[in-house]
């Protein structure tokens, strides 16, 4: 559990030339380069207002009022979650040369999908806030200083997402049926999730039960309440936030540290 998070510090510099590395090659040969990172959330923005804004007003949208705002409150951070877990499941197999690299420390290749998909919410940020700026003009109340919180639940989101990574692409290695497993599952995760719908819209005790336990809801339920509602997030929150991240960590690192050693015969 502690041995991954020590080599991450200890080769952070190196993380952090990866991560560099892994941004230029997917923007290279690209005419506008590192402007499609604000050009995406944009349009994104631009459809979903439209949509939902002009054409499909969803049943009960008072719970959730402008419903475009609420949506992309959960679903950028879904984003950088579920691109860095689907993209990071394949980091070893395609970095295979690496592996027999004796000094070279694996644990970077997951992070570096983790930290470059971080990087292009990071960039859509600025995209939200003007649009809950723009909200709060219009009248309505969504944002506020509560906004100021975010790099927080980033904080506590990143060793929860960075764990799943590890211990997911160490497994796909061995098997691998575990990328689509994992992409199906993510799939049904994210409907699972209130991100299209607000958590007091679930009409079944039952089912309310099942997506309040998903794992990914207390961070969703974050970012929600400090950009789109504006207030801070009770400490029972905050808590299971700090829990699921511990717990993702300690069963993703434990999973790698239990492959690591038959990476290499596998890939």
């Amino acid at each position: 559990m502690l041995r991954p998070a020590r080599e991450l510090v200890r080769f952070r510099g190196l993380l952090g030339t990866l991560t560099a590395r892994e941004l230029k090659a997917r923007y290279r040969g690209s005419v506008l380069g590192f402007l499609w990172s604000l050009a995406n959330p944009l349009l994104q923005l631009a459809v979903y207002t439209f949509v939902f804004g002009l054409i499909f007003r969803p049943h009960g949208g008072g719970l959730a009022d402008p419903y475009a705002l609420f949506l992309i409150t959960g679903l950028f951070p879904w984003v950088w979650v579920s691109s860095s877990i689907l993209e990071g499941s394949m980091s070893f197999i395609a970095s295979s040369g690496l592996l027999r690299k004796a000094v070279f420390p694996v644990e970077l290749l997951p992070t570096v999908a983790v930290l470059s998909n971080l990087v292009h919410f990071l960039l859509a940020v600025p995209i939200l806030a003007a649009a809950l700026a723009v909200g709060r003009g219009l009248g309505y109340g969504v944002s506020g200083w509560p906004a100021l919180l975010l790099p927080a639940i980033v904080v506590l989101q990143l060793p929860m997402v960075t764990g799943l990574v590890l211990g997911i692409s160490a497994l796909n290695v061995h098997f691998k049926d575990v990328r689509d497993i994992v992409a199906n599952l993510m799939t049904l995760l994210f409907f699972l999730t209130p991100i299209l719908y607000p958590l007091e819209a679930i009409p079944y005790r039952s089912l309310w039960w099942l997506v309040r336990l998903n794992p990914f809801t207390p961070y969703t339920l974050g970012y929600q309440q400090t950009l789109f509602y504006g207030v801070v997030p009770d400490p029972t929150l905050w808590a299971q936030m700090a829990l699921v991240a511990l717990v993702a960590w300690a069963s993703g690192a434990w999973l790698f540290e239990r492959l690591r050693e038959t990476l290499v015969e596998a890939a």
